[in-house]
């Protein structure tokens, strides 16, 4: 494969699952296929004349399945801005969570994981200040404030951080390569899912949702709830998904009618159900209809990989251990909860604009040493 561009820009570097001899060089791919996708990161190299139009051209030599030789190539054109603003109105959010994993991914194999943790965080807060010097300088000093869309930046961010390949505290070694591997290898759409999964609750279904609208034709899907356990209601069933694994997690107190809607008669308790279960049985009940569908929607926006259903009962199947890892709002293990998340990087947005923050290191480690000096102080020292 090769990526070329037009005069102002050049190619920096490549984010992704391939082999690279040398810098400029193609890259070199064992397999490929429409799962798959790389990040390219272009810096400037000359001033770009606003009436012109930047190109880009990503070529790829392969060989099919069946031992033919061709060359796919993809061209791309795009505007060029003389004003900041007009490109943040038309950033994308899950492009730019994705290129930050993969470069993360990548640094794996050369630095330690508290160096990268410690890297995507500053890169967080450097992006969060940048905007707030250049886009939003009419607010009050004391506001958070996050551009349009990259309202979920943080969010995702802190996703980042606790996914298995850099979370702090122990973790089988397998999982962190694999979970790295698939952060250099996966698109935008799945790296966004893997990062804060989606949950959907069965119990409270309204009776059009998983089915076609009447007049657009499309599946009816209802909102998704966000990842904190404060969301999960007493007596609930929920279907949970980060792309990799789904599960239905099902409260100790849920109904035995809406087991026996989902699993046929008789199951009626969680000790009746199988845990080996990996699909939901077909019945002609609402629900089961509801539920089916909704799995079959979240499959398609996965690609080829195939989705099955684990069972996660509150009080008996290990999976709920899983399920409580998924919950990124919440704190667990060493790592913050949202809340706290956001008053650490709003810390760092504030000391850099007023000149305080020190480059490398993060305003947590900052607070410390101050609250050390000031103990030191105290002791007469």
């Amino acid at each position: 494969m090769k990526v070329r561009c037009s005069n102002g820009l050049q190619v920096t570097s490549y984010h992704g699952n391939f082999k690279q001899r040398t810098f400029g060089a193609d890259l070199e791919f064992g397999i490929i296929d429409a799962d798959k996708a790389i990040g390219v990161m272009f810096s400037y190299d000359g001033k770009l004349d606003a009436r012109l139009d930047a190109h880009f051209q990503c070529a790829l030599l392969y060989t099919t399945a069946t031992g033919e030789r061709r060359v796919r190539c993809t061209n791309t054109v795009a505007s060029v801005s003389e004003g900041g603003s007009e490109c943040m109105r038309y950033i994308d959010q899950d492009a730019v969570v994705a290129i930050i994993a993969k470069e993360a991914a990548s640094r794996m194999t050369q630095t330690t994981l508290k160096e990268i943790r410690h890297a995507v965080t500053e890169k967080a807060i450097d992006i969060l200040a940048g905007y707030r010097k250049a886009f939003s300088s009419g607010h009050p000093p004391g506001q958070l404030v996050l551009p349009e869309n990259l309202k979920e930046f943080a969010m995702y961010t802190l996703g980042l951080l606790k996914c298995r390949a850099f979370k702090a505290g122990s973790e089988p070694s397998d999982r962190r390569t694999q979970v790295m591997r698939l952060l250099r290898s996966a698109p935008a759409l799945t790296t966004s899912l893997l990062l804060y999964p989606r949950i959907l609750s069965l119990h409270d279904l309204p009776p059009t949702s998983g089915f076609p609208d009447v007049k657009t034709r499309s599946l009816v899907v209802p909102p998704h709830l966000r990842a904190s356990f404060a969301r999960i209601q007493e007596g609930g069933a929920y279907l949970v998904s980060d792309g990799q694994v789904t599960l239905l997690w099902l409260h100790s107190h849920v109904s035995p009618a809406l087991l026996e809607d989902l699993f046929g008669p008789g199951k009626t308790s969680l000790q009746s159900l199988s845990p080996d279960l990996n699909e939901l049985p077909v019945l002609p009940t609402h629900l089961n209809a509801q539920a089916r569908n909704l799995l079959a929607y979240w499959a398609s926006c996965v690609g080829s990989r195939q989705q099955t259903v684990q069972l996660a009962r509150q009080g008996l199947d290990g999976a709920e251990y899983e399920f409580a890892r998924l919950l990124v709002e919440d704190r667990n293990a060493e790592a913050q909860s949202y809340v706290d998340w956001l008053v650490h990087v709003h810390r760092g947005v504030q000391m850099d604009l007023s000149g305080q923050r020190r480059r490398g290191r993060t305003a947590e480690e900052e607070e410390g040493e101050k609250a050390t000096l000031a103990n030191l102080r105290a002791m007469g020292w």
